[in-house]
């Protein structure tokens, strides 16, 4: 079986969770090839098993991974698909962590009309030494006092990708794509 993983990523971290989930897509006996969204093979469709996901920044994945699945919605919808965001969201433990992952896994799915065999709804990571943006920049100093008050230290990297819990899920995709083949 081949897999391709593609990620949309701004700072680096979903990045990470692509290669996490690669690593153990291999594991399972599974030919990987990992893409950027910004960089996507010419030829996918000898592809068994597409794994696509983002980050989230302002409730939306990254441009290009829409783009992706819009253009390749009518593939994806014969081929065995799994879906994932990476996004501090999923750290919450209340009704906020349930309504954004249906929006965000399963409203973008029907949004391109795809019936995914799972999907991954993992933590996040924020880098603030980089910049995110001139108006969000700015509004994290502004509000640097209130954020730290509320659990927010923006002197750290804010990282809560879960690893184990990524590749748990990754072998349960691989479980399922390959008992369906």
């Amino acid at each position: 079986m081949n897999a391709l993983v593609v990620y949309g990523t701004r700072w680096g971290g979903t990045a990470g969770v692509a290669e996490k989930i690669g690593e153990a897509l291999r594991k399972e006996g599974i030919t990987v090839n990992i893409v950027g969204s910004k960089n996507i093979p010419k030829d996918i469709v000898t592809y068994d098993l597409f794994i696509v996901g983002s980050g989230i920044r302002a409730d939306k994945w990254t441009t290009e991974t829409l783009l992706f699945l819009e253009r390749n919605a009518q593939l994806l919808k014969q081929k065995k698909t799994a879906l994932y965001v990476s996004c501090q969201m999923a750290d919450r433990k209340d009704e906020a962590r349930d309504k954004a992952k249906t929006k965000y896994l399963k409203e973008t799915a029907e949004k391109y009309g795809l019936q995914p065999i799972s999907f991954g709804f993992f933590g996040g990571f924020m880098d603030f030494h980089q910049s995110h943006g001139l108006i969000v920049d700015i509004m994290m100093k502004v509000n640097r006092k209130k954020l730290r008050k509320n659990g927010l230290d923006q002197t750290k990297t804010l990282d809560t990708r879960n690893w184990s819990e990524i590749q748990v899920w990754t072998r349960q995709v691989a479980a399922l794509a390959l008992d369906s083949s």
